[in-house]
C-alpha cells in the first residue's frame, strides 16, 4: 500500500509539473429556459512539449477543504510549450441542487480551487497519465 501511495504521489507531481490550471473568476448567467454557473480558467502547459488535450477534475471546497461540487475538467485544443490559454467554461445550474447552490452563492475568494489532472496527450503522440 506504501509503494502504490509513494507511486501515485510521484504520477500526480508529474502530472502537475506539465500543466496547471486555475480559475481566476466565477458567474452565473441566466438563460431562457436554463441557467448556468460560468467560470474563466487559465492553463499554462509548463511542459516542453505541444499539448494536444488534457483531462482531470477541479474540486471547489469552502475554506475548511469540505467538498462543494467536483467537475470533470476536459480541454481538448493545442496548448504551445511554455504557453498558456484563457478558457470560459460553464456548467447547467440546478436550483434543487444544494451543491449548485452553495457553488453559484459563494464568491470565488471563499472558495478552494484543486486542479487534479488525469491525463495530459501531446501533440506528437505521447502522453503521461
Amino acid at each position: 500500500a506504501e509503494k502504490a501511495a509513494k507511486e501515485e504521489a510521484e504520477r500526480f507531481k508529474r502530472l502537475n509539473q506539465s500543466v496547471m490550471v486555475s480559475c481566476y473568476q466565477k458567474g452565473f448567467s441566466e438563460g431562457d429556459y436554463e441557467d448556468y454557473i460560468t467560470y474563466k480558467f487559465v492553463i499554462q502547459n509548463k511542459s516542453d512539449k505541444n499539448i494536444r488535450a488534457i483531462k482531470g477534475t477541479i474540486t471547489f471546497t469552502n475554506l475548511f477543504d469540505d467538498e462543494i461540487k467536483t467537475l470533470t475538467f476536459v480541454y481538448d485544443q493545442p496548448i504551445p510549450a511554455g504557453q498558456e490559454v484563457n478558457w470560459n467554461a460553464t456548467t447547467d445550474y440546478n436550483q434543487f441542487m444544494d451543491d449548485d447552490q452553495t457553488l453559484k452563492n459563494k464568491e470565488l475568494k471563499d472558495l478552494k480551487v484543486i486542479w487534479e489532472p488525469e491525463k495530459i496527450i501531446f501533440e506528437d503522440g505521447t502522453s503521461l497519465e
